[in-house]
């Protein structure tokens, strides 16, 4: 009976292992894959920051391929949605595609449903990224459009704000939301001061213009 346990017993390990060297010469593959993904999803953000909507959009195409590739591999040798570097993969893919939604104006279709964990970070870091889009605009004078920027981050956070799961179904959410507050708090700073400043320039051309016309009088 002890001979019978120990040859099962070796028979599970024996198993255990050749799945596991699978899995592992599989995620080496899958993490080359991903790197070359995630540039591709980094140069996406930068082509619609460039206003190249066109290159932007072919990128964001060659991206949905490659997902679509990486996770049918992934499937096949036992890795799922759930393993980080595939979340991180989602996730950056997001991001560009909000980017790109939120610049340019124009719709961009998924194909396939996200893994949930990857669409809340990729919301929290697009609010980042829409300060970074503030800022450009207000440095272009174009003072509406920070604002209304700036809207869309407080609405964006106020969604996040209100999600309380644990640590263990989202790693490093909680931290992520508080660096959305402090970004949202330091825009709104940067904004107002805008703001208050477009206001005293416009009340002092008032009173120029009201000392011009008494002394045309």
């Amino acid at each position: 009976m002890s001979g019978e346990l120990h040859n099962r017993i070796n028979l599970l390990v024996k198993d255990s292992y050749e799945f596991l060297r699978k899995q592992e010469d599989a995620k080496y593959e899958l993490l080359k894959r991903i790197s070359d993904t995630l540039k591709k999803c980094r140069q996406s953000v930068k082509a619609v920051y460039a206003q190249d909507f066109k290159k932007a959009r072919r990128l964001l195409d060659e991206v949905q391929s490659d997902i679509k590739d990486i996770t049918k591999k992934a499937s096949k040798n036992g890795v799922y949605d759930s393993w980080p570097p595939i979340v991180q993969t989602y996730q950056e893919f997001l991001e560009a595609v909000f980017i790109y939604w939120f610049t340019s104006g124009r719709r961009y279709r998924l194909r396939s449903k996200p893994p949930p964990a990857s669409i809340l970070y990729a919301v929290s870091d697009l609010i980042g990224e829409l300060k970074r889009v503030m800022m450009e605009k207000l440095r272009r004078g174009r003072l509406d459009e920070a604002e209304d920027t700036y809207n869309t981050m407080v609405q964006l956070y106020e969604n996040l704000s209100t999600i309380a799961l644990g640590e263990a179904v989202l790693p490093g959410f909680k931290r992520k939301v508080d660096v959305n507050r402090a970004s949202v708090e330091s825009a709104f700073t940067v904004l107002n001061e805008e703001l208050r400043r477009k206001a005293f320039l416009s009340s002092m051309e008032e009173c120029l213009k009201k000392n011009s016309n008494v002394d045309k009088q």
